[in-house]
């Protein structure tokens, strides 16, 4: 059980970095394509943290 709050919580966080990539991602000097993949990858990680959630929450 401690694994799955764990990997909620590393979801959470890769989250967090893309949403910060997708903001300041020109003082970064990210490309426009680096950005539009940050933002294809934080839509991949959001649905993996609903399932993830759900998953959990039909188990509990």
């Amino acid at each position: 059980m401690a694994d799955i709050y764990q990997e909620i919580k590393e979801l959470k966080e890769k989250i967090e970095f893309c949403s910060y990539a997708m903001k300041y991602g020109k003082m970064l000097d990210m490309s426009s394509d680096q950005t539009v993949k940050a933002f294809k990858v934080k839509g991949e990680l959001e649905d993996e943290l609903r399932f993830m959630e759900l998953k959990n929450k039909n188990k509990g």
